[in-house]
């Protein structure tokens, strides 16, 4: 924290405008009390906080504020019209005990690439060096776009592609199932968790399975599909592919299709709107991990594209 106040100090920041994630938020009225008691203004914003990929400038210029800070996530690359101070906020655990317990789970791979989410970077070395310990071959590798060795995102899981090719298995220091899915799906070798909430480590191959099956449907559903709706969200650090291009594709085939453009995404705002199949262009996780809310399917963006239509 007292990185975070000389930054704030630095820029002369007075009026702070604070985004969190949902997890931190039995936390966050500590961290608002030590910012005032260093002579800062704070506005908690109590909008969901999806990443750094979510920075909410607008909202913070309208409120007048010198800066956001950005807590428990990294850098994305998103250049803001106000500053933007990024705290990564770290969380305690020790892996040690848990893979004391559940080590006959790994004895079968040799040589094992560890990943993890931002919270869980200080964890890795007693990961490795236990690992080690037992005889493994450990190996870690530093996205270009991440700030530490093994640090992935729930959509960019670089620092676990460099590896593939080195190692038998992948292990996930983190906390429930969401980051290791994220490379799971983008390997083909066996990843486990190291689940510092539920203090066990076991595989996600069930829900990778189940991910993938209804990809393939949704890619069906998509070929017979009349009525297409192509969602775009205006964040900024969730702007990808080329809707209009896909549009226009798509209409050549016969489809109906519409652009339907909103901030965040939700069932309740696609009510009333008659579609056969969802295309997101906004983050790939939507489709991944919120399929059951929706009751039309959806697709990535990159599904299509991968799918060779």
């Amino acid at each position: 924290m007292e990185e975070v106040i000389e930054k704030l100090r630095a820029i002369n920041a007075k009026r702070v405008f604070v985004q969190f994630p949902e997890g931190l938020k039995l936390k966050i009225q500590e961290i608002s009390k030590e910012l005032e008691r260093n002579g800062f203004e704070t506005y908690l914003c109590l909008e969901s906080s999806w990443g750094a990929c979510d920075v909410r400038e607008d909202e913070a210029k309208r409120l007048k504020c010198d800066a956001i800070l950005h807590i428990a996530h990294g850098d994305f690359g998103i250049k803001a019209d106000i500053p933007v101070i990024y705290y990564d906020y770290f969380l305690n655990g020790n892996p040690v005990p848990i893979l004391e317990k559940e080590y006959h789970k790994l004895e079968n791979y040799q040589k094992i690439g560890l990943v993890t989410s931002l919270q869980f970077i200080p964890a890795t070395e007693k990961v490795k060096e236990f690992l080690e310990s037992k005889g493994k071959k450990v190996f870690m590798a530093k996205s270009p776009l991440e700030k530490y060795e093994g640090q992935m995102l729930g959509c960019r899981t670089g620092a676990g592609k460099a590896l593939e090719s080195k190692v038998d298995a992948f292990l996930c220091v983190s906390a429930g199932k969401f980051y290791g899915l994220g490379l799971a799906l983008d390997t083909e070798k066996p990843l486990l968790n190291l689940d510092l909430e539920k203090c066990k480590i076991y595989s996600i191959d069930d829900v990778k399975n189940k991910v993938e099956k209804i990809i393939a449907w949704n890619r069906q559903v998509l070929k017979d599909a009349k009525i297409v709706g192509l969602l775009i969200s205006w964040k900024r650090g969730q702007m990808f592919g080329n809707p209009s291009a896909l549009k226009t594709r798509l209409e050549k085939e016969g489809k109906e299709v519409y652009l339907l453009a909103m901030d965040e995404f939700s069932p309740e705002k696609l009510e009333g709107m008659k579609v056969d199949i969802l295309v997101s262009f906004a983050c790939p996780r939507i489709s991944t991990d919120d399929q059951a809310k929706y009751r039309i399917p959806m697709l990535n963006y990159y599904d299509i594209q991968s799918s060779n239509r």
